[in-house]
């Protein structure tokens, strides 16, 4: 072969080798065991007729190949099922955009369900780390007593009317719950079993930051200390607000990181549900701690027609009372719906005169309003009996 026969084809293969080179990597960033039921309701099986695992794997890509002990794989929007046989502990996954990745994990066991996230590598090259599996906390454990921050808001100095000291306002006891970062499943995940359009597509979300959201609802206590009044139509000091607007909740926010010198905000969307399905400890039930919505919630069939005060229902599993039920609670994002992709750090700015509220309240008529993927707009300046709020402490 003469020189001039070989120097396109020295070419070719050096442009092949270049791409192949700079073509992104993926790597497994997270693989858990789960209590959830998915693989023992939607049975496969496989040539021996033993019931599969069933592995749900959230990945960037839109045509995966899965090589390996595959029975089945299905494309849930974006999240993949893969059925595989008991004692599955690798596989490879072929995209076009994508170097192979070959995963390696503990060996799976039947009629389980795990959790497995893929996404681009961010540094460069290298094989990814084999991630262990990690059991969740059972619903009913509450969060940590390390992983709650008392806050105490002091008394009003007293007045002195008529020669007699007269106090203003006693001091005023909340706690706040950190929350981890993490990712997970948004939306109408199986467990929710619901036909709700703005609930899909079910989408992974990941939650960069640590942050704190409130163990309670605000109760009627601590607005009435912050903002000097109390609108609610029900009114209990340890109670939840209700009877605002979302300027109101704005406003109390706003005031309290001027007293506290703390920075105190209304929950994005995501942080919500992240912080109503347990965050790291979540156990993908129905309602905020379980799936018995009289367990952890107030609505119509139980509540006697008012809201109830604070922690009267067992908490979730990240020690939050009162995420289904009781009252509305209004969130930071505009009301739109939801796209297709992973998100990170979500927050719909887009304007418009509707916000989130999520959780439902002791008005709804059915307890599919309690559940955790369950949202309803709210207009910014509608005050009603059944809405009020909790709130986010930014981690310094």
């Amino acid at each position: 072969m003469n020189q001039k026969m070989k120097s396109p084809l020295a070419l070719l293969l050096f442009l092949f080798s270049f791409s192949f080179a700079s073509a992104q990597q993926l790597e497994m960033l997270e693989f858990k065991e789960t209590t959830e039921l998915s693989a023992a309701q939607y049975k496969e099986y496989d040539s021996n007729q033993n019931a599969c695992a069933l592995i749900k794997l959230g990945l960037i890509a839109n045509d995966p190949v899965f090589e390996g002990s595959v029975v089945k794989s299905e494309n849930k929007g974006g999240v993949y099922w893969l059925y595989v046989p008991q004692g599955t502990n690798r596989l490879t996954i072929q995209t076009s955009n994508y170097l192979p990745l070959r995963v390696e994990f503990e060996p799976v066991k039947s009629l389980f369900t795990y959790h497995m996230t893929v996404a681009p590598k961010q540094n460069g090259g290298g094989s990814s780390t084999p991630a262990q599996p990690t059991t969740a906390t059972p619903a009913t454990a509450p969060a940590p007593a390390g992983n709650v921050l008392p806050i105490s808001i002091p008394a009003l100095p007293s007045v002195n009317i008529g020669g007699q000291d007269v106090q203003q306002g006693g001091p005023v006891d909340f706690n706040m719950v950190l929350i981890k970062h993490g990712r997970f499943e948004m939306g109408a995940t199986p467990e929710q079993q619901s036909n709700e359009k703005d609930e899909t597509p079910v989408h992974y979300v990941t939650i960069t930051r640590d942050y704190y959201i409130g163990e309670t609802e605000v109760t009627q206590a601590l607005w009435e200390r912050i903002m000097g009044n109390n609108p609610s139509a029900y009114k209990s000091p340890n109670n939840p607000v209700e009877n605002i607007t979302y300027g109101d909740a704005f406003d109390f926010c706003r005031k309290l990181s001027q007293l506290t010198k703390k920075t105190f905000r209304l929950p994005t969307e995501a942080e919500w549900e992240y912080a109503a399905r347990g965050a790291q400890n979540m156990t993908d039930t129905k309602f905020s701690g379980d799936n018995t919505a009289e367990e952890v919630g107030w609505y119509r069939i139980n509540a006697g027609g008012h809201h109830h005060p604070v922690k009267e229902k067992k908490p979730n599993e990240a020690g939050l009372y009162d995420m289904s039920g009781n009252v509305w609670e209004i969130c930071e994002d505009y009301k739109q719906d939801y796209t297709p992709g992973d998100k990170r750090d979500p927050v719909c700015t887009k304007r418009s005169d509707l916000r989130v509220r999520r959780g439902g309240a002791w008005e709804c008529p059915s307890n599919e309003d309690l559940r955790v993927a369950f949202r309803r707009k709210m207009p910014e300046k509608d005050r009603n009996n059944a809405t009020g709020l909790r709130i986010v402490m930014e981690v310094d």
